[in-house]
């Protein structure tokens, strides 16, 4: 039933009565994480070593859940279950980041929210059991995004940050482009992508300009370079850095890409969830 908690998390969303709760619920959240990243590691073995420990709790409530005979309380199984959720994934959040974008800022970033916080979140959450997956997933995220920080003065950090943070983010984001393919540009799309084949690199860093690059790709250079006559070896990169190719109408673009997508995605959950009920 988890097209039902989607649902529901997308209408309070649009009335805005999630705000303040969801707030709380993120404080918690890096509150715990705190607990872990807090201290001066060593060995690259005892970073591994704490993020372990952060999921452990989660995992035996989820093992308690799974072994507990809860049928008979099956219907607060699913409102808790949604209620969590609903704390969990923020569906919207990206857009009103989006809308603070200008030419200043890093006006792709928005993308990444949607990635992390909307499709990410949701993904796990529906891959693994209860709601382990979305805790998890925003648990390993805070620590990873405050040892990233750290990892500027220090090449270990940096490297199992990202390293971690790449491969919590590579399933769901892999499945993301193929929607932004389906709502976008489908064959441009996968030509970049078989491009990139041979390129690969185990790096967050790597997989969030993938992304950012797919966005631009998929919804087509020619929208976004004020009329201006481009060699055709530039590179998205360039045009997306240069201010005077720049487009604010590259956002309304992008948006309405990302809309799709997620629209594509809900739909996708809504048909397998139906299906899972016969």
């Amino acid at each position: 039933m988890s097209f039902i908690a989607i649902l529901l998390n997308l209408f309070l969303e649009q009335k805005n009565l999630l705000g303040s709760v969801r707030a709380w619920f993120s404080s918690k959240i890096d509150q715990y994480a705190n607990l872990f990243v807090n201290r001066d590691f060593q060995t690259v073995r005892e970073i591994r070593l704490y993020f372990i420990f952060a999921l452990i709790p989660f995992l035996i409530i989820t093992m308690l859940l799974l072994i507990l005979p809860l049928t008979s309380l099956h219907s607060i199984y699913f409102i808790i279950n949604s209620l969590l959720f609903m704390l969990c994934v923020d569906m919207l959040g990206w857009k009103e980041e989006a809308k603070t974008t200008s030419r200043s800022n890093n006006f792709h970033q928005f993308v990444q929210t949607y990635a992390t916080k909307f499709f990410a979140t949701t993904f796990w959450f529906i891959v693994l059991p209860s709601v382990l997956g979305a805790i998890c997933y925003l648990v390993l995220t805070a620590m990873g995004n405050k040892l990233r920080t750290r990892g500027e003065e220090s090449l270990v950090y940096t490297v199992v940050v990202d390293k971690m943070l790449f491969w919590i983010n590579l399933v769901p984001y892999c499945i993301l482009i193929i929607f932004i393919a389906a709502a976008g540009d489908f064959e441009e799309v996968m030509r970049y992508a078989l491009e990139q084949k041979g390129k690969i690199k185990i790096s967050y860093f790597y997989l969030e300009n993938i992304l950012n690059d797919i966005a631009f790709v998929a919804i087509g250079k020619d929208k976004f370079t004020n009329n201006q006559q481009n060699d055709e070896t530039d590179e998205i990169e360039d045009l997306r850095r240069t201010n005077n190719l720049f487009d604010a109408k590259i956002v309304d673009y992008v948006i309405a890409l990302l809309y799709r997508s997620g629209l594509f995605f809900i739909t996708f959950i809504c048909i397998i969830s139906i299906i899972n009920l016969f």
